[in-house]
């Protein structure tokens, strides 16, 4: 799923232009229904997050990013009071939510999730009240706040699963016979990582009439496996299974995977409010132009799908992979156009051929 763009419906949303100059923080949104906060920044973030109390207010800190406008206050109902975003330091974005006096959070049930390395989802527990009495007229003690006051909020290290899940091994995909060692890429042979994008109890999006990103991305993963092995590419899964696989494991099994290519499987999503957009479209970042521009290509004549384009993205998988790698959206679940096709078993092994043929041209030709 495309999430780039988080569409601001809801109050308390700012979009805020890129710059490729420097980290910029590009969208936020708090959703006061769910207490949950949603931020975007336009490459990869990893915040530091700490609780300070009397009054209580949850510090989030965006290191290496920009606000590039002045700061800015929302005034929420209830338990939670306020919402601030201010540039704290040179190359640091800080963002402050503060509750209503009496009103406290349990460090260890915020729960930080990084959606891509560039968007994270921060869900905060319902605020509890507290035990302490609350002077008439109490006000927020100044931000230097001494180490006393202050505790530190658990947050995943650089995009890790959760501790229940390991990191998937690189599993080749065929054994020999007698259940001997698995067959190891011959000398010379092209080694693909097959990425399908999300997976355990991340669904990606969820279009129209419940259609879910993850059950169009495996079929399409399994038959582009099937369809390459046959043509004497070495294929790797990063996952097989309906498992939760953080980001920096998918990047670390193409690189133990001493990989040849990347491909990355998705599908696309905007507001549902937004049906008439549809359409294909590869993002590269650097070494996988020629990449994404074969399968984009192959994609549109085999299925006759609106062409939205080989673009240049900074994905995570994208960044931290050294070799070329592509990130391919198969089409729009919310789209009216698209969300029929995605439904249909034989329309996925259609795109899944028109994937292979594209890795095919390119890798025969280069380009």
């Amino acid at each position: 799923m495309n999430l780039r763009i988080l569409v601001p419906t809801l109050l308390g949303s700012v979009l805020l232009s890129a710059a490729a100059e420097a980290s910029t923080l590009q969208n936020w949104r708090f959703d006061r229904n769910q207490n949950r906060l949603e931020i975007q920044t336009d490459i990869g973030v990893q915040p530091r997050a700490f609780l300070i109390f009397n009054p209580t207010r949850l510090v989030i800190d965006l290191p290496g990013v920009l606000l590039r406008r002045p700061k800015q206050s929302e005034d929420l109902d209830g338990a939670i009071r306020s919402l601030r975003i201010a540039q704290f330091e040179r190359q640091t974005t800080r963002m402050v939510i503060e509750l209503a006096p009496g009103y406290t959070l349990d460090p260890q049930k915020i729960k930080f999730r990084g959606v891509f390395a560039n968007q994270w989802i921060v869900q905060l527990p319902e605020p509890e009240q507290t035990t302490e009495p609350v002077a008439a007229g109490a006000t927020s003690p100044p931000t230097t706040v001494s180490a006393q006051t202050a505790v530190a909020v658990p947050l995943p290290e650089k995009l890790r699963p959760p501790l229940s899940v390991r990191p998937l091994p690189v599993r080749p995909p065929a054994t020999l016979s007698g259940g001997r060692d698995p067959v190891q890429p011959a000398r010379g042979q092209v080694v693909l990582v097959i990425d399908p994008g999300h997976g355990g109890p991340d669904p990606g999006a969820v279009g129209i009439g419940g259609l879910r990103e993850v059950d169009v991305i495996m079929p399409v993963a399994f038959h582009l496996r099937e369809l390459l092995q046959k043509q004497g590419i070495y294929v790797v899964m990063t996952r097989e299974d309906d498992l939760d696989l953080g980001l920096e494991p998918r990047v670390q099994i193409a690189e133990r995977a001493n990989a040849s290519l990347f491909v990355s499987i998705h599908a696309n999503a905007i507001s549902m409010a937004r049906p008439d957009v549809s359409g294909v479209e590869t993002f590269y970042f650097s070494s996988g132009k020629g990449l994404a521009q074969s399968i984009q290509r192959n994609i549109v004549q085999a299925t006759g799908m609106r062409d939205r384009g080989a673009k240049r993205a900074r994905f995570y998988v994208l960044q931290r992979t050294s070799m070329p790698a592509v990130l391919v959206e198969m089409g729009f679940v919310t789209g009216a156009e698209d969300a029929p096709r995605l439904r249909d078993s034989e329309f996925l092994k259609k795109m899944a051929e028109a994937i292979a043929q594209g890795i095919l041209e390119y890798v025969r030709t280069g380009e």
